[in-house]
């Protein structure tokens, strides 16, 4: 999840514990961003990292996968991008309605 400060100015990365390492991290503070991103296995959480921005990220990436048990929609048949946009707009329709339904 990316948080933005203004319309251009990146405020927030965040990864998953993937992406753990000092040197990443020290590259995204030099470009001006906070780093938020757990620290693997047993290790104590680093001070840069924020539980409730990890959260919201982990449901955008449940929900993208849930999407991509569309073939149509990982595989992307669609040729133009607009077309590809409605049928992420519908796929995520039809997600929610069986949630509801």
């Amino acid at each position: 999840m990316i948080e933005q400060a203004s319309e251009n100015e990146l405020k927030t990365l965040c990864g998953d514990k993937g992406y753990d390492s000092e040197k990443l991290r020290l590259k995204i503070r030099e470009s001006g961003m906070r780093p938020v991103i757990p620290k693997r296995g047993n290790s104590l959480q680093s001070l840069d990292f924020c539980h409730a921005i990890c959260k919201q990220r982990n449901l955008i990436e449940r929900f993208i996968g849930e999407l991509k048990e569309n073939r149509r929609m990982a595989t992307r048949y669609d040729k133009t991008a607009s077309s590809y946009e409605a049928f992420i707009h519908w796929a995520a329709i039809e997600n929610r309605l069986k949630i509801i339904c």
